[in-house]
C-alpha cells in the first residue's frame, strides 16, 4: 500500500519526544503515516495552507496561543480536517470545551499509549472521541453529541457536496471520480454525515433528504 492510500497525519506539539513517541504508536497502525510535525502555531499555519492532510493532532498548550480559539481558528479555515487534542491538561472542562470549538476529539497526554490508536479510528469514523471514564462523569455529554449531527446545517461544505451526490443516487465510485478523492475518502464521508444526520445507512439518508426536500416546499 502506498502513501496515496493511506491517512495523512500532521502532528503540532512543541516536545519533540511526544512526537515521536506519537510518530512511533501511529506508524505501526495502518492505513495511516505521519506526513509532518509542527513545533510551534507558526509552523502550523505554514503547514494547512500549502498541504491537505486527513489528521491534525494537536497539543492544546502550542506556545502562547490560546488552545481553544486555535481549534476555532483552524475549523474556520479548513473545516474539513478532523481534530484530535492532546493535552496535559485534565479533560474536565478542557475536553468539552475543545469540541464544542470544533475538535473532534480529546485524549489526555497520561493515556496516549492506551488510546491513542482508538481515538484517531473512532475520528476517523467521524464519530466523536472522549475518554469513557470521563464521559461517564458528564451528565450533558450524550447531549453533546446529539447536539452535533442535528441537521443538514451540522455538515461541512465538502460533506454537504458529497450528501447531495450520495443521495442523487450514483456510485461511492463514481463520486471519487467526481470530486478527485478516494473511495475510502468518500466513505469516511459517508460515515462521517450518518454520524452527524443520527442515520444508519444510505437508504436512510435517502428518505431523510426526501423529507428535507419536502418541508422546504
Amino acid at each position: 500500500m502506498g502513501k496515496n492510500d493511506k491517512y495523512s497525519v500532521l502532528i503540532a506539539d512543541d516536545h519533540e519526544i511526544v512526537r515521536s513517541g506519537i510518530k512511533f504508536t501511529i506508524e505501526s497502525e495502518d492505513p495511516f503515516y505521519i506526513e509532518d510535525e509542527a513545533a510551534s502555531y507558526d509552523e502550523l499555519q505554514i503547514l494547512l495552507s500549502t498541504k491537505h492532510y486527513s489528521l491534525l493532532i494537536l497539543d492544546l498548550n502550542l506556545g502562547d496561543k490560546n488552545g481553544i480559539q486555535t481549534i476555532r481558528d483552524i475549523t474556520k479555515l479548513y473545516e474539513d480536517l478532523p481534530i484530535l487534542v492532546l493535552s496535559m491538561f485534565p479533560e474536565d472542562p478542557y475536553a468539552l470545551q475543545s469540541i464544542q470549538a470544533g475538535a473532534m476529539g480529546y485524549l489526555n497526554k497520561k493515556i496516549v499509549s492506551q488510546e491513542l490508536r482508538y481515538a484517531i479510528h473512532k475520528i476517523m469514523d467521524g464519530k466523536i472521541y472522549m475518554n469513557e471514564a470521563y464521559k461517564e462523569t458528564l451528565p450533558y455529554g450524550i447531549a453533546l453529541n446529539k447536539s452535533t449531527k442535528s441537521s443538514i446545517g451540522t455538515l461541512s461544505k465538502r460533506e454537504y457536496e458529497v450528501y447531495t451526490l450520495i443521495v442523487s443516487g450514483i456510485t461511492s465510485k463514481e463520486i471519487a471520480q467526481k470530486l478527485e478523492l478516494s473511495q475510502k475518502t468518500i466513505s469516511t464521508y459517508r460515515t462521517r454525515i450518518l454520524e452527524k444526520l443520527s442515520l444508519s445507512n444510505t437508504t436512510q439518508l435517502i428518505h431523510f433528504a426526501l423529507q428535507d426536500a419536502l418541508g422546504k416546499k
